[in-house]
């Protein structure tokens, strides 16, 4: 990934060592779901067959920040896991634009002819069906399809791919779906199970001392999109190798009235299934597969205990009965 300020842009060629052309996919590419895929895939394709290098042109930060000063916004995926994401599906380079006050007030046109054209010798561009680009996002697949035509440039302007009801994929109603808590039909338009990483850190203990359920807490980035609050059936990724587990989002409610003035904050936590061995500060990954229940406040922690087992047995019987 080469992350790139627009002064330096300005006065910098990007033409790679192999004097190829670059064949670039376009997009905000949130999730890197489906849809994103195809267009990601054929930039590939396309580029093997006709010797190019493919290349994605991502923007940060999200020009809702800039524009409209919008700065509550939260993702599906952190710009290095969208990168990951990306990377994997084959492409070769991935440039991140910096977003800022000067690019917002490029046109469309001028985006085409002084940023893809001049400064990555644009041979094709890939964008979805809906994109829109430039100053005021005046810029759209008509002006690419004109621009083409005048700065001979070929462009593939992809359909959307749907599931199997005829629903549109987007990452718009893939992030209402998480929100409201359905992983199982995010996950399947993502193409992927919905994540959530970071590092594990210290918590408050009680799962071991208290419950006898040690418990991963994990420190999230602040743009993760979070499911809503509650217990999900889980694979928790620590050194590459996955485990089953439960993942629990919430304010943890039962032991909520320990805090005297301070609201404890939203947490993940972990639990792993039979894993002992210590993990503080290694970076883990937990893959949420389906919501079992709501977050609840137990009277006691007996209570909470007995909950936790039953949590288990459904997770298990989720686990044998998809094969995982």
């Amino acid at each position: 990934m080469e992350y790139i300020s627009y002064d330096y842009f300005i006065n910098n060629n990007f033409f790679n060592s192999e004097n190829k052309l670059s064949y670039i996919a376009l997009g905000f590419f949130d999730g890197v779901h489906l849809g994103h895929q195809s267009i990601l895939s054929l930039c590939v394709d396309m580029a093997k067959k006709d010797n190019a290098v493919s290349s994605v042109i991502l923007l940060d930060p999200h020009p809702e920040i800039i524009v409209n000063k919008i700065d509550n916004l939260y993702f599906l995926t952190t710009l290095e896991e969208k990168v990951r994401h990306i990377k994997d599906l084959g492409i070769n380079k991935v440039y991140v634009l910096n977003f800022s006050e000067k690019l917002k007030k490029v046109s469309g046109e001028d985006f085409i002819k002084k940023v893809l054209l001049n400064k990555f010798h644009m041979g094709a561009v890939f964008v979805g069906y809906n994109y829109h680009f430039g100053y005021q996002k005046k810029g759209d697949i008509n002006l690419i399809k004109l621009l083409a035509k005048n700065y001979n440039f070929k462009h593939f302007i992809l359909e959307p791919v749907k599931t199997d009801d005829g629903t549109i994929i987007s990452s718009t109603l893939i992030r209402k779906l998480i929100r409201e808590g359905d992983l199982e039909k995010a996950n399947r338009m993502l193409g992927y199970p919905y994540y959530i990483g970071g590092e594990v850190v210290h918590g408050h203990k009680r799962g071991k001392n208290i419950l006898s359920f040690p418990t991963a807490n994990i420190k999230f980035p602040s743009e993760k999109l979070l499911p809503k609050n509650g217990v999900y059936v889980a694979l928790v990724e620590i050194d590459g190798i996955k485990y089953q587990g439960l993942v629990n989002i919430g304010f943890r409610p039962t032991f909520q009235n320990e805090m005297i003035s301070i609201r404890e904050e939203i947490s993940v936590e972990a639990h792993i299934f039979n894993y002992e061995i210590d993990i503080y500060k290694k970076k883990i990954r937990a893959f949420l597969l389906k919501r079992i229940r709501d977050e609840q406040k137990f009277v006691d922690t007996t209570s909470l205990t007995q909950q936790i087992r039953k949590d288990e047995l459904v997770a298990r019987v989720f686990f044998k009965n998809n094969k995982i």
